[in-house]
């Protein structure tokens, strides 16, 4: 794989022109991929320049096994190099990164440590080594490393954006915050920040501002489906149904598959007593996630609406088959028991509901429904 190489040379202008990158690696945001041609054409130019003459010439060759996904043969090469030039921090700050995206996080961390006792300055190595902290489930010494980051470099938008997600994670929403709205100042066309703003903002009761950050999320790009989804569900929270329909509708059109639009969606088809409606979205549920516990639940309660306890019956015991310690199920079941003269088969479930979620024992104590059950049993408790 020697310069003189023709495919050589058509693999470095493919990692160039993609912003991979011949020496220190820019990663592609995760989840995020070359088009299928692209892909193709570097798969070719992998196989034309694999006949290597000299590892001091392979870095290129590793960083496109890492742009092709070809993790294990990556870190092999960068391990050649490292071998030969221990202190080549290009190939050791790539093997941290292929380590990271082997699910060696470990590994990553002490990869990137040695970058820096050889260059402390470098930024990027701060921020990766935070990234694989957060892989760890370490985020305060994620948040160090990140702080290290904009330090070195105080327009790293990445570090921020990362910075915000990690303390979003931990419950530090008004710091989150303050991080996605550097971000916002950095990029305002980056849709996800605004989404991540509002999800925060969600958190700490400022819903009405959440959701206008939900709008700017999808306005920036309207295929954001995650913020039609965040702004659904906070319509939903302050009452807006209408308004939450059209955002699920919204969502179930770009991902046709989303379990939990659909069955939201259903929720707030309920909400307007439009149980047959909500009917039609817990069945699409059903049919992609079978044992889908809480839309099974939701199913039960619109059939118990319409009046047919037998479907309700049906639904609420299918949902605590599969999930038997959804306490809703029992809850449910036990109110559809007070009505029929199977008392003891309501207190059976009630206790069941309370056992697994205590707080639904005050609950029941006010159910129009439950509320004489209870009252029943203890005078008979009482007279024996």
């Amino acid at each position: 794989m020697g310069e003189s190489n023709p495919a050589f040379q058509e693999l470095c202008d493919f990692l160039n022109a993609h912003s991979i990158g011949t020496s220190y690696l820019t990663p592609r945001p995760r989840g995020s991929q070359l088009s299928e041609g692209s892909r193709d054409t570097l798969t070719n130019l992998l196989e034309e320049s694999k006949a290597a003459a000299e590892v001091s010439t392979w870095l290129p060759y590793g960083n496109g096994c890492f742009a092709a996904r070809r993790y294990e043969e990556a870190a092999w090469v960068y391990q050649e190099i490292l071998e030969q030039q221990p202190d080549h921090l290009a190939s050791r700050f790539n093997l941290g990164l292929t380590s990271m995206r082997l699910k060696q996080p470990g590994e990553a961390i002490a990869q990137f440590a040695q970058v820096l006792h050889r260059d402390p300055a470098l930024a990027p190595a701060y921020y990766q080594r935070g990234n694989a902290y957060d892989d760890l489930g370490q985020p305060e010494q994620a948040i160090a490393d990140y702080a290290r980051a904009i330090e070195l470099d105080p327009a790293f938008l990445q570090a921020f954006y990362n910075r915000g997600v990690v303390m979003a994670g931990i419950g530090r929403h008004q710091e989150a915050v303050a991080e996605f709205e550097r971000v916002i100042e950095l990029r305002p066309d980056l849709s996800n920040a605004y989404l991540n703003r509002g999800a925060s903002l969600d958190e700490l009761g400022r819903h009405q501002a959440a959701i206008e950050d939900y709008s700017k999320a999808v306005a920036s790009n309207p295929d954001n489906v995650d913020a039609y989804f965040n702004r659904a569900r906070t319509h939903y929270f302050l009452g807006s149904i209408e308004a939450a329909i059209s955002d699920y509708t919204l969502v179930v059109e770009r991902r046709p598959e989303d379990a939990e639009a659909l069955n939201n969606r259903g929720l707030a088809f309920d909400a307007l007593g439009e149980y047959r409606r909500a009917l039609r979205d817990y069945d699409a549920v059903l049919a992609l996630r079978p044992s889908f516990a809480e839309t099974l639940n939701n199913r039960g309660a619109a059939y118990e609406a319409l009046e047919d306890d037998a479907g309700a019956k049906e639904n609420y015991l299918r949902a605590i088959e599969t999930a038997p310690e959804f306490a809703a199920a029992y809850y449910n079941l036990a109110c559809l028991y007070s009505r029929s003269d199977s008392l003891e088969l309501c207190l059976e479930y009630l206790r069941r509901a309370v056992e697994l979620e205590p707080p639904l024992a005050a609950e029941a104590v006010d159910d129009e429904n439950l509320g004489w059950v209870l009252e029943l049993d203890d005078l008979r408790r009482s007279s024996k």
